[in-house]
């Protein structure tokens, strides 16, 4: 039986709110994550002039959202490559090798 990692409490500041959090992960990558988070939403405040914090929250995770899908279709594409690349290899290797 496997014993599930210990949470720990970390305790962030995201927008000027703190917040307590609990995780079984890694702490530091958690207040990396947020600061991030209250990176992205001080900067879109600059650009945007909004100050309304759910209003910001929101489009924070639009472009979060936004990114990922980026990402994610940019790995589909990479990975439809390496297929058509290994298949070419693979084919010629049989004409090659008997």
């Amino acid at each position: 039986m496997s014993k599930q990692p210990e949470a720990s409490s970390v305790r962030v500041k995201i927008y000027d709110r703190e917040y307590a959090f609990r995780t079984t992960g890694d702490p530091d990558r958690l207040l990396a994550l947020c600061a991030n988070l209250d990176k992205r939403m001080r900067e879109l405040t600059k650009s945007s002039g909004s100050v309304d914090t759910l209003k910001l929250a929101i489009l924070v995770a639009l472009s979060l959202a936004d990114d990922l899908q980026k990402i994610q279709e940019e790995l589909k594409k990479l990975d439809e490559s390496v297929s058509r690349r290994a298949l070419a290899c693979t084919s010629l290797l049989d004409r090659i090798i008997p």
